[in-house]
């Protein structure tokens, strides 16, 4: 399921950043409402931190729920209108990308 969700992420940098190379995550946690906070960093750089969000309910995908400070990562972004980035859902549709490589159940008990 880390993994998975770690490509959802993975895929939403590639489609909507300038300069992307590469994401390293430093902390994945099960919220208490059943949903999921994961913290990294981009392009090997601790300035370009963001904070992403899977919310619990009926898909417990990665979306696009994202948190960045604007002066640092914020520059990166393709457009400053979050309604024109791509969703991972967008991109995996777009391109034909196969669904069961980046869709999975989060497991019964998480322990990390």
């Amino acid at each position: 399921y880390i993994h998975t969700q770690e490509k959802r992420i993975d895929l939403y940098f590639k489609y909507n950043l300038k300069d992307y190379h590469s994401m390293k995550v430093i902390k994945f946690k099960k919220n208490p409402m059943g949903g999921y906070f994961i913290k990294g960093y981009l392009n090997n750089d601790k300035n370009y931190d963001f904070d992403a969000t899977i919310f619990s309910g009926h898909s417990t995908q990665f979306k696009g729920d994202i948190g960045y400070d604007d002066k640092t990562l914020g520059k990166l972004f393709i457009s400053d209108d979050p309604k024109k980035l791509l969703t991972p859902n967008d991109i995996i549709k777009k391109e034909h990308l196969d669904k069961d490589e980046y869709e999975a159940e989060p497991p019964a008990f998480f322990l990390f």
